[in-house]
């Protein structure tokens, strides 16, 4: 078996990704999850800063406003049976984070 890739960095889910499935680990928690890619949907990031309601509280609110920048992003993976599982990750650019989630979302649709 060939050697899993693994993404680790401070303030994201560790990910490791396998031939026929991948596991997350919560930045909270100590176990890790295993998805087979067979039976994931999707795989997608959630910015709640971009929700209209969350723009709606930012005008009304000043404390919103400078709490705004650490707000975490949602990492959402949906599986076909439609449960999902929610995982906080930093809200800044991370070419590596990105990289990983472009490989499992290749490796989903095949």
């Amino acid at each position: 078996m060939k050697e899993p890739i693994v993404f680790e960095e401070k303030g994201y889910p560790i990910i490791k990704v396998f031939n026929d499935y991948f596991e997350i680990k919560a930045i909270d928690y100590w176990e890790f999850k295993t998805f087979n890619y067979s039976e994931v949907k999707s795989i997608e990031i959630i910015d709640s800063r971009k929700k209209w309601y969350f723009q709606l509280y930012q005008i009304l609110f000043f404390n919103a406003r400078i709490f705004a920048k650490e707000e975490p992003i949602l990492l959402r993976i949906t599986k076909k049976n439609n449960g999902f599982w929610d995982y906080s990750a930093k809200n800044e650019h991370n070419s590596n984070f990105n990289n990983i989630l472009k490989e499992l979302k290749k490796r989903i649709s095949n």
